[in-house]
């Protein structure tokens, strides 16, 4: 009894330590108070004036504009890779799938600052294509990961079964491969938005002048002067994201039952 006590405790505290700040933004975005006063006063002040920001809103629409672009390119480019790398048996295939997971160990930095300077070098100005180059840079190993997990678990030899039984090559992938990796994919392409949305240090050296994205605005606010607009913005952003975690789990709980029924 006192270890489940124990138990249910430390699980308590540990799940209070990740998300006590987030709903202290939440809360905060409900407060009349500019300088987050307590008491807290119910108010929607913050939620209508965001209404008429522009600058906040463009921003937050860069954001998701450049991170869905980079979770397709990158759920794209990590399917069609993987699927390359189990099925070949040439020897650059381990060389190939290990630098591809390089990005995670280097800073976002030096990243970010080589990209910067590989443009200068080449007499380019900053803009959009080279942005969600460096995005999906960053982004890829996190969705190679997850789709190379999902393929390290499956049983190849059901394309072979389907090669035998006289589908062809793009029936078996589209009728038994892609639906298999589809919880993999879908799971690889939200980590690839999500890292991409979240990315302030990439975006802030290769985003053409004159445009911003979200956590740009967010260090621009603190670093002159912050709002609660930006309680209200990010508390939208975070039931959004909620929402769309809740339409994937019941996307890949059914996708599961009709490829296992």
């Amino acid at each position: 009894m006192v270890k489940k006590v124990l138990g249910w405790t430390y699980a308590s505290l540990i799940m209070l330590f990740l998300y006590a700040p987030i709903l202290v933004l939440m809360l905060m975005s409900f407060n009349a108070s500019r300088y987050n006063a307590l008491p807290i006063e119910f108010s929607m002040r913050w939620y209508k004036d965001l209404a008429g920001n522009d600058t906040l809103i463009g921003a937050a629409l860069n954001s998701v504009y450049i991170a869905a672009a980079t979770g397709f390119i990158c759920v794209v480019l990590a399917t069609m890779l993987m699927l390359w790398v189990v099925q070949t048996n040439s020897k650059l295939k381990e060389w190939i799938n290990s630098l591809v997971i390089v990005p995670l160990t280097i800073p976002w930095l030096i990243l970010g600052l080589s990209i910067l300077l590989l443009l200068s070098a080449l007499g380019l100005d900053k803009n959009y294509p080279v942005l969600l180059i460096g995005h999906v840079v960053v982004s890829l190993p996190y969705a190679v990961l997850v789709i190379r997990a999902r393929l390290q678990s499956l049983d190849l030899t059901i394309n072979e079964a389907s090669a035998s039984l006289g589908a062809n090559e793009w029936t078996t992938a589209f009728r038994i491969t892609l639906p298999l990796l589809f919880p993999a994919m879908l799971a690889g392409g939200f980590l690839s938005f999500v890292i991409s949305f979240d990315n302030f240090i990439i975006s802030y050296f290769l985003i053409p002048s004159g445009s911003s994205t979200l956590p740009i605005e967010i260090y621009s606010s603190i670093k002159f002067g912050f709002t609660p607009e930006i309680n209200a913005v990010s508390t939208i952003l975070l039931a959004a994201t909620a929402s769309v975690l809740v339409i994937i789990f019941f996307i890949m709980r059914t996708s599961l039952k009709y490829i296992f029924k």
